[in-house]
């Protein structure tokens, strides 16, 4: 199964029927997320209800627990229990959340997921230096494109995020549309660097989102570091295009101040990048996010298996390959 398609890859008829359900997927869903967020917030309780009065119907669960218990290991059981109904808390408000976004205007969702610091950005930016922002799965990450209704007023500037595509291309399109509600471009992520290539010859300073708390493939693996308590490999592809680029960074402090109410702190990493020593920018993400998971642990995607690839398991596929002499770099 090919890991990255292109929409030139697809058979046309096959295109144009996903096409068709992913319009008609998001017609329903635009109908649904008209109804107040206060109701819609009733499914959620009634989703997470079930989930306690069923438990094979927590999704992950042993992951979950799992993963909160390596990362927490000072932690008592009761205090493991508690974050983890939190989790699916805030895991079923979101499904509801994202799909009230179909629908929602540029003032609603400014009063539901504030940012602060956008004005230091808008600075470096309109001096026309690039701008990478690292956040992770923390909070609602799907209304985080939302920032870019506080840079469309600068025609030099173009507000976009790298993504994975969906293996199913109905679901892609479908979320395409709702990542593009305010006007933030999706860029694949094997067409990052040629994209951001083009938006400098333009004449374009860019604003690029990046999520690089995922697990990286083998093959992409370049960089581990100690991670919620483990030895974790990490993406480094954001800090090399950002070196590459000389672009400023940024990471995004995402906390919750209630139901529905989020609030993004654009903290300023480093405003320069092109001299700094390998792997600075990597390590310095991974503290704060490690930081802000801390802050509000019920806030992560815990049922993301993070941590499948391990050093033991990396070492063994470094013997059976042959790019095994190609050097690393590991943060003990």
């Amino acid at each position: 199964m090919a890991l990255f398609r292109g929409r030139n890859q697809i058979q046309p008829h096959v295109l144009i029927m996903a096409k068709f359900l992913s319009t008609i997927l998001y017609c329903i869903i635009w109908v649904i997320s008209l109804l107040p967020l206060p109701v819609l917030y009733l499914f959620s309780d009634l989703a997470w209800l079930l989930m306690y009065i069923c438990p094979p119907l927590r999704y992950r669960k042993n992951i979950v627990r799992n993963n909160l218990a390596l990362s927490f290991p000072d932690k008592d059981k009761k205090w493991l229990r508690r974050t983890e109904r939190r989790f699916y808390y805030q895991f079923a408000c979101q499904i509801m959340e994202s799909i009230k976004t179909a629908s929602v205007g540029p003032r609603w969702i400014k009063r539901h997921m504030e940012f602060t610091g956008y004005e230091a950005v808008r600075k470096e930016a309109a001096q026309g230096q690039p701008q990478i922002f690292y956040l992770g799965h923390v909070g609602n990450w799907e209304w985080i494109p939302s920032l870019n209704l506080y840079f469309n007023d600068m025609d030099n500037v173009a507000g976009c995020q790298v993504y994975h595509r969906l293996e199913n291309e109905t679901m892609d399109l479908f979320m395409l549309k709702l990542r593009g509600r305010f006007g933030t471009e999706s860029i694949p992520m094997e067409q990052t660097m040629r994209r951001l290539i083009q938006y400098r010859k333009e004449g374009k300073a860019y604003l690029i989102g990046m999520i690089s708390d995922q697990v990286p493939l083998w093959w992409n693996i370049h960089y581990w570091t100690q991670f919620m308590n483990r030895k974790t490999p990490v993406f480094t592809g954001a800090e090399r295009i950002s070196r590459k680029m000389d672009a400023g960074v940024w990471y995004f402090h995402v906390t919750r101040k209630r139901r529905g109410y989020y609030r993004c702190d654009m903290m300023p990493m480093y405003l320069h990048t092109a001299e700094l020593p390998d792997y600075a920018v990597t390590e310095k993400y991974m503290r704060m996010l490690e930081d802000n998971i801390r802050q509000c642990p019920e806030l992560w995607l815990w049922t993301h298996n993070r941590w499948k690839r391990t050093w033991e398991g990396y070492q063994n596929w470094l013997s059976k390959h042959k790019n095994s002499d190609r050097e690393r770099s590991i943060k003990e």
